[in-house]
């Protein structure tokens, strides 16, 4: 509800006279229960005072390394950050190097020009938005909805097979087909890790990277696939051997067979 309020007041504000953004925000700061910190995922809703939803950006924060990454409307960026009280100062930004549409190309520049300018950040109930000499450049808030996702890694040969699927609140283990698969709740932490490593991954790509051998070929490996499913569409990985993922899901695959490793 103070969310919703304050949209409507920065709305009023900026067609009639009264405080500035900066001076009705920072009113807010003294509120106990606002989180005046940033960890996690943020969908940036402006930029420069524009409605930019549909360019579906985000920002990530790991409040643990002060590391940042996100997507900037055609390649997904990352660096660092250094937070003390509402002073705000991003560091070493890199991104990827993908070729995308002007209007995309043309919303990364004003994205990742604000993230570099940016010097202070004022906090509201699920997000917050940043300032540059008192300035807005950017509002960002959480989906209190947690989009829907799911991880999916089978192998298989021909004496063995295993499959596994996690979402956000179960993990399932088969290994055997036909048979009943075990289920067990997945806890925060370990999907909280889960979705930290995808959001390292270009998902839309991920049919194009590569494996790193070919072995299930002629019977060397047994062959693995790999899925992720989010918001109601699946990406699927070319096949590769178990036990050697391409090297930019790794640390995903490897993540969820540790899993799986202690409920068997």
């Amino acid at each position: 509800m103070k969310t919703m309020l304050l949209i409507f007041s920065m709305i009023v504000l900026r067609c009639c006279w009264g405080p500035t953004e900066y001076q009705l925000m920072q009113s807010l700061q003294n509120d106990d229960t606002i989180l005046k910190t940033l960890n996690g995922t943020y969908k940036i809703t402006e930029l420069n005072q524009e409605d930019v939803s549909v360019f579906k950006l985000n920002i990530t924060f790991d409040n643990t390394q002060k590391k940042i990454s996100g997507f900037s409307g055609c390649n997904r960026f990352f660096g660092s950050y250094i937070l003390n009280e509402n002073s705000l100062k991003f560091d070493a930004l890199g991104t990827t190097k993908k070729l995308c549409s002007e209007d995309k190309n043309e919303i990364e520049r004003k994205l990742l020009k604000a993230i570099d300018k940016a010097d202070s950040v004022l906090f509201v109930e699920n997000g917050f938005s940043l300032f540059y000499k008192k300035r807005p450049l950017l509002l960002a808030t959480k989906d209190i909805k947690s989009p829907q996702m799911s991880f999916e890694y089978s192998t298989a040969s021909r004496s063995a097979y295993k499959y596994i699927k996690v979402d956000e609140n179960t993990i399932t283990l088969s290994k055997k087909r036909g048979t009943k698969s075990l289920e067990i709740p997945c806890n925060v932490i370990q999907w909280e890790t889960l979705v930290k490593l995808s959001n390292a991954i270009e998902i839309e790509n991920l049919f194009d990277i590569k494996a790193p051998s070919k072995k299930f070929l002629f019977d060397g490996a047994d062959l693995a696939h790999f899925k992720i499913t989010s918001n109601g569409t699946t990406y699927e990985s070319s096949p590769f051997d178990h036990g050697n993922p391409p090297k930019e899901i790794a640390r995903l695959v490897k993540e969820i067979l540790s899993i799986v490793e202690n409920i068997e």
